[in-house]
C-alpha cells in the first residue's frame, strides 16, 4: 500500500491539467509518455513568464506571481489588498483566502479582484498535493467507496449526506476549498473545481475568465485518464487551439507559462502517442490512420498555431520516413520551448 500510494502521489504531481485540471491540474509528459520530458507542470496556476515567449520558467511551487500594477492595487483597494497579500505571504490556507475573497471582492476594483482570485487559484493548486494526504488517513478511501456503493463515479450528494463525522468534515473542507474528488487509477484525490470559480466572473477581468475556461474543460472532463486520451480527437484539438488563442491574446499574463506547459503536454500526447492511445506501432512506424488524422487536422486548422505545429510535424515525419526517430522525440520535447 505505501508503494502504491507513493506512485499515485507521484502521478498526481506530474498528472497534466486535467487535473488537472490542473488541475486538472494534467502533465501528460510524466506518468504517461514513453520518452523523457521537461519538469512537472502541475504545482501552481499563477506562474510568471521570464519573457513574453514564456521561456525560462522556474519551479512552479516556488514561483512568485508577477502582477502588473502592484502599487496601484494598493492605491485603489487600500487595506483589503494589503491584508490579502499579507495572508498569502504567511501561507494562509485556501479556505481562509477564499472566505476573505468572498467577504471583500465586492469592495474592490476589477484589477484587485482579479489578483485575489488568481492567487486563490494558484495557492489552491499548490496546496492540493499536501491535502491529498487526508485521503489516505483513517480509511477514507474505503469509506468513500462504500458510500458510493463501490462505484468509481463520484456522487457528491451522497458524500455530503453521509453520517461519518470524519468523512463529513473532509467533504465539507473539500467544498470550502473549491476542490472536487476525482478517481485516478482507483485512487481518490482532490482536484481544483474550476466550475466553482464562475461565481467571480462579474468581478474579474477577461484574461482570468478565459484562463478559468481553459481549465474548466479539464476539471469537468479530463482529456487523459489511465494512460489514454478519453475524449474525441476533435474535442482534444479544440482544447489545444483554445489554449493557443489564449497564449496569443495574453502574452504578458502571469498565467502564460501554466497554459503553455499544459498545451505542450497535450501536443506531446496527441502527436507522440500514449500507452493506450498510441501513434506508432511496435516497429516505431506511424499508424496509417493516425497519419491520415493528422493530415485532416492540419488542413482544418490551417493558418493557426495548432495547424502550424501539426504541419511542421508532418514535414518532419516525411523526412524520417514516418518512423519515430530521435529527431521526432526532439521535436516533441521542443514543444515546451
Amino acid at each position: 500500500m505505501p508503494g502504491n500510494r507513493n506512485r499515485i502521489l507521484y502521478c498526481l504531481i506530474i498528472f497534466a491539467a486535467i487535473i488537472l485540471a490542473a488541475g486538472f491540474i494534467i502533465n501528460f509528459s510524466g506518468c504517461f509518455l514513453n520518452f523523457s520530458s521537461p519538469p512537472d507542470e502541475t504545482s501552481s496556476v499563477s506562474e510568471t513568464p521570464a519573457s513574453g515567449d514564456g521561456s525560462g520558467t522556474q519551479d512552479e511551487t516556488t514561483d512568485s506571481v508577477q502582477t502588473t500594477g502592484q502599487e496601484s492595487l494598493e492605491d485603489m483597494s487600500g487595506d483589503i489588498i494589503t491584508e490579502f497579500k499579507d495572508m498569502v505571504e504567511k501561507g494562509t490556507e485556501p479556505v481562509e483566502l477564499l472566505a476573505f475573497v468572498d467577504k471583500n471582492i465586492d469592495k474592490t476594483n476589477k484589477e484587485a479582484a482579479t489578483y485575489m482570485v488568481g492567487e486563490a487559484i494558484r495557492i489552491s493548486e499548490e496546496k492540493k498535493i499536501g491535502f491529498t494526504d487526508k485521503f489516505t488517513q483513517d480509511d477514507m478511501q474505503e469509506k468513500i467507496y462504500q458510500i458510493l456503493n463501490e462505484n468509481y463515479e463520484i456522487d457528491i450528494n451522497k458524500l455530503i449526506s453521509n453520517q461519518d463525522p470524519d468523512l463529513k468534515a473532509l467533504i465539507d473542507e473539500i467544498i470550502a476549498r473549491k476542490y472536487k474528488i476525482m478517481s485516478v487509477e482507483g485512487f481518490l484525490m482532490p482536484v481544483v473545481d474550476y466550475l466553482a470559480y464562475e461565481i467571480y466572473y462579474d468581478y474579474i477581468d477577461e484574461e482570468l475568465t478565459d484562463f478559468i475556461s481553459i481549465y474548466l474543460d479539464e476539471s469537468n472532463q479530463p482529456a487523459v485518464l489511465d494512460a489514454g486520451i478519453v475524449i474525441s480527437a476533435n474535442e482534444f484539438l479544440l482544447r489545444i487551439d483554445n489554449a493557443f488563442k489564449y497564449l496569443e491574446k495574453y502574452p504578458s499574463s502571469p498565467r502564460y507559462d501554466k497554459v503553455k506547459k499544459l498545451n505542450a503536454g497535450r501536443l506531446q500526447v496527441y502527436l507522440g502517442g500514449i500507452d493506450n492511445t498510441p501513434v506508432f506501432d511496435g516497429a516505431d512506424k506511424i499508424y496509417p490512420e493516425k497519419l491520415a488524422e493528422f493530415e485532416v487536422f492540419a488542413k482544418q486548422y490551417e493558418s493557426t498555431a495548432t495547424g502550424d505545429v501539426i504541419k511542421s510535424y508532418l514535414e518532419l515525419l516525411d523526412r524520417e520516413n514516418y518512423f519515430r526517430t530521435p529527431s521526432v522525440d526532439d521535436f516533441l520535447r521542443a514543444l515546451y520551448n
